[in-house]
């Protein structure tokens, strides 16, 4: 029997209400249904998304839960919240713009049936801008712990919204914090550096609404945010100081870089063509 699973989804009053029915839908549409969806409602909604969410939350019949939040606090502080209300171990993210392949869940499960020791499994991502079938670029992630520790020290070894993982890992290591669009990123480092075993999947296993300028990776604040992480990273001895210095000189003069020349450089190094 496949173990049971939750997924986390939050949504907040920005995001797009057509683009919130096909991610739910890719998540329903599942070869392996999930046995519980969490969305987080990240401060009031507007009337469009609430609509969408009732009429799933009908369609599931108990299975879709809804857990609202006063005020928009962010992503980061949103999960936080999320993962303490998902009631199974296994947790897979998801978020309100993008697509699950059908048989996402059923591949991660796969693994976690055969590698007891695994906390963590996601996968590649295809990334589009408007049309799914129109994709640009992939996101690949190495596949064996090994490869993914080695490359955390450099830049993040996980596509967020393919990630499913053992909630207790998640727990023990201290829960989503907030950080700027880097949640992820602080999240994987502590939970390497608590003990856990990741893997992924090498292959496609969700489609990403990402602008290919990657206009919102970049700007002082999110600098500022870079340099942040960086230190903690440093500072909890995940890497040393010549690692330290030299991901301060590329990361945050990366995000201080005009848009234009930041795309092209993330485009060029860190992804590849479809």
């Amino acid at each position: 029997m496949k173990p049971a699973f939750s997924v986390l989804m939050p949504v907040y009053h920005g995001d797009d209400p057509s683009q919130l029915d096909v991610a739910v839908r890719s998540v329903i549409d599942q070869s392996v249904r999930p046995d519980e969806i969490v969305i987080v409602e990240d401060g009031p909604l507007t009337r469009e998304l609430s609509a969408v969410l009732d009429s799933y939350e009908r369609e599931c019949e108990g299975r879709l839960s809804r857990y609202r939040l006063r005020e928009n606090v962010g992503i980061g502080n949103a999960l936080r919240a999320g993962v303490t209300r998902c009631e199974h171990e296994l947790v897979a993210r998801m978020d309100a713009d993008d697509i699950s392949v059908p048989d996402r869940f059923e591949r991660q499960l796969a693994v976690f049936e055969r590698r007891p020791d695994v906390d963590v499994v996601g996968g590649y991502i295809a990334e589009f801008d408007d049309d799914p079938n129109d994709r640009y670029a992939r996101r690949i992630v190495p596949t064996n712990h090994a490869s993914i520790a080695a490359r955390a020290r450099f830049r993040n070894p996980m596509n967020h919204i393919t990630v499913m993982a053992r909630r207790r890992a998640i727990l023990d290591a201290g829960n989503y914090r907030d950080f700027l669009g880097m949640e992820d990123y602080d999240l994987w480092v502590r939970m390497l550096s608590n003990g856990s075993t990741f893997a992924n999947v090498p292959s496609v296993l969700a489609a990403a609404r990402i602008d290919r300028r990657y206009s919102q990776r970049g700007g002082i604040d999110v600098a500022r945010a870079e340099a942040r992480l960086q230190r903690s990273f440093y500072r909890s001895g995940f890497i040393d100081a010549p690692i330290f210095l030299y991901n301060l000189l590329t990361r945050v003069t990366l995000r201080l870089l005009p848009g234009r020349i930041r795309g092209r450089l993330i485009a060029r190094y860190t992804r590849t063509p479809p």
